[in-house]
């Protein structure tokens, strides 16, 4: 497996089915988080703020973004599965043919954020 040097090479290699929802998930990220740190862990992309945020890979079908179980509760799911998302314990997948659930997705990352900073000592 090819290790990825930063987001951009990750997203360059990417299927260019993926390509579109990598570049806006990487925006709305950036947007909502201006002050996150952008790198490669477990060689995919990932965003922290006291803690790790929120990190996604692409796959053969979708795109999935992991978030963490502790934001991503059953009204959470339920919310992204009545949009037509396919949810995990602490995930959410976007089909290729799927646009970005946007304001799930930031609502989620300021959720992550004010948790990870209630855990700081």
């Amino acid at each position: 497996m090819k290790k990825f040097e930063n987001v951009a090479a990750y997203i360059a290699k990417a299927s260019q089915e993926a390509q579109p929802i990598l570049l806006k998930l990487r925006e709305l990220i950036k947007e909502t988080l201006p002050k996150c740190e952008e790198k490669i862990w477990y060689n995919v992309p990932f965003y922290f703020m006291d803690d790790e945020v929120v990190g996604f890979a692409v796959l053969k079908k979708h795109v999935s973004v992991g978030i963490g179980p502790a934001v991503m509760t059953e009204t959470e799911r339920a919310k992204l599965e009545t949009a037509g998302y396919h949810t995990g314990k602490g995930t959410f997948q976007i089909k290729f043919d799927q646009k970005i659930p946007a304001e799930h997705l930031k609502r989620l990352l300021k959720a992550k954020v004010k948790l990870n900073q209630q855990k700081r000592p």
